[in-house]
């Protein structure tokens, strides 16, 4: 699965949210606050709001204005999105895995590095290469 085909997972209000403070502070604010509603108020003290303080420690201050500023006076729902965002994940790395392995990493000295990043063993991992290798090996047998 590619970046496009995760995006396609994604419901309208996290695709708006994501052009609005970038996709890595989105996956950040559904991972800590999936399936919650925010109901965003209106004027300056909601900014010093516990739920401001909140978004703030999860995504940043600049990021929170930008949230109060498109929503403001709506409740936001803040949907879960855990298929598209475990894609998400497993594309980032895959593209990590076979960058650093272009540049010279052994295959086992990238899983060491990146299964910690990802928060996966290295049994995932490497279950997610020979996915795509098998993937990879359909597509090229169904072209002949």
């Amino acid at each position: 699965m590619n970046l496009q085909q995760v995006t396609e997972l994604l419901p309208p209000v996290v695709i708006q949210i994501a052009d609005l403070i970038g996709f890595p502070a989105t996956e950040r604010l559904l991972s800590a606050f999936g399936g919650t509603t925010f109901p965003i108020g209106k004027g300056l003290r909601a900014f010093g709001g516990q739920r401001a303080a909140l978004l703030r420690d999860t995504i940043g201050d600049h990021n929170t204005k930008l949230l109060f500023q498109k929503f403001t006076g709506e409740p936001l729902y803040l949907p879960r999105c855990e298929r598209a965002l475990r894609e998400l994940r497993n594309v980032r790395f895959l593209a990590e895995f076979d960058e650093v392995n272009q540049n010279g990493t052994s295959s086992l000295m990238a899983m060491t590095l990146l299964c910690p990043k990802y928060g996966f063993s290295d049994r995932t991992g490497w279950h997610l290469l020979a996915q795509r290798k098998n993937a990879t090996d359909q597509n090229q047998s169904s072209l002949f």
